[in-house]
């Protein structure tokens, strides 16, 4: 298994990606890493935490990197924290890993 499979789980008809999001980071990559101990995969956003932007952000990144609509991507918890879980619907979680061990 890949070192970063601990954080994609499926999740009835899709999965659900734990994610390390630093927002308000201008020129960085979305996807900057995983986390082992917090079995989550580091991004970072330039839009600032404030009035959902970075969220906005988030979903917009991770539906453009896997190929899926954004209205696939839903944050289902954390949405004001940095550690978020986010569900993709209509996705299986060998096409998550897949797509995310292009940068990881």
């Amino acid at each position: 298994m890949d070192s970063f499979g601990d954080a994609v789980t499926a999740a009835g008809s899709g999965v659900i990606v734990s994610l390390d999001v630093s927002p308000g980071r201008s020129g960085a990559e979305f996807i900057v890493g995983y986390d082992p101990w917090r079995k989550a995969i580091r991004c970072s956003v330039g839009a600032p935490p404030v009035q959902g932007k970075a969220n906005r952000e988030v979903v917009e990144s991770l539906a453009e990197l896997l190929g899926v609509p954004t209205k696939s991507v839903q944050i289902v918890s954390g949405s004001s924290r940095s550690r978020k879980q986010v569900k993709l619907e209509g996705v299986s979680r060998d096409q998550v890993l897949e797509r995310l061990g292009r940068f990881l």
